[in-house]
C-alpha cells in the first residue's frame, strides 16, 4: 500500500506486497520442483506436480501481478469524488461524485460465492440514502481512517468516514446494494458521536 499526496488519499496496489505474497504461495511448488530436480529418474512426479502447481498459481495471479506492476489505483478520495478500483470478484471500477455520496463506510463481512462459509474480509463502501450502493474488498491493503476522513472532510464538504456493522452475507455482484439498519446513518453521522 502506498498513499500519495498529502491532500488526496490514494491507495495503489503494492509491488512489494504482491511479490511477497506470490513468493509465499510459490514456496511449496518450487520446493517440489527442487526435490524433483535432485533425481529426475526417481522423483519426476515431484517435479511434474511442482511445475503444474506453479503454472496454475501464475495463471490465477496474472491480473494481480499486472496490476501491481502498473501501480493500479485501488481506492482514492479526491476533489472529483471517491474512486473504487476493480476487485478480485471482477466488479468494475467506479467513480462516484460527491453529490451522490452521503458517507464512506468500512466494514467486515463475508462475500458469498459458493455454498461453503466464506472467510470474513474487510470492505469499503459508499452510502447513498440508507444503503451501501458500491463496495469493494480491501484484500491486500489497509484503510487509514484518519487520513481518509481528512480527505473526505476537505473535498467532500464534511462527508463522514464511518465504521458500518458486520454483514454476514455480501453479494459479489456489483449491482446489489447493502441495506444499513434503519436510521443508522443519521445516528452515526452527527459530529461528536462515536463510531
Amino acid at each position: 500500500m502506498r498513499v500519495d499526496a498529502p491532500s488526496a488519499y490514494v491507495v495503489r496496489r503494492s509491488r512489494l506486497r504482491t511479490g511477497l505474497t506470490l513468493a509465499l504461495y510459490s514456496l511449496l511448488p518450487v520446493t517440489a520442483i527442487v526435490i524433483g530436480l535432485q533425481d529426475l529418474s526417481v522423483r519426476f512426479l515431484f517435479f511434474i506436480l511442482g511445475v503444474l502447481f506453479e503454472v496454475i498459481l501464475l495463471a490465477t495471479s496474472r491480473r494481480r501481478v499486472l496490476s501491481a506492476m502498473r501501480r493500479e489505483v485501488l481506492f482514492a478520495i479526491d476533489e472529483q469524488g471517491v474512486y473504487l478500483g476493480p476487485d478480485d470478484f471482477g466488479r468494475p471500477a467506479t467513480r462516484e461524485p460527491w453529490s451522490n455520496i452521503d458517507a464512506i463506510v468500512y466494514f467486515q463481512g463475508r462475500v458469498w460465492t459458493t455454498s461453503n462459509l466464506p472467510p470474513m474480509s474487510r470492505h469499503v463502501g459508499l452510502v447513498q440514502g440508507n444503503r451501501i450502493v458500491h463496495s469493494r474488498g480491501r484484500g491486500g491493503w489497509w484503510l487509514n481512517v484518519r487520513r481518509a476522513s481528512a480527505a473526505a472532510a476537505r473535498f467532500g464538504g464534511g462527508t463522514p468516514v464511518l465504521k458500518a456493522p458486520f454483514y454476514g452475507q455480501i453479494s459479489r455482484e456489483w449491482f446489489h446494494t447493502i441495506p444499513l439498519p434503519p436510521n443508522w446513518l443519521a445516528a452515526h453521522a452527527r459530529p461528536g458521536t462515536e463510531h
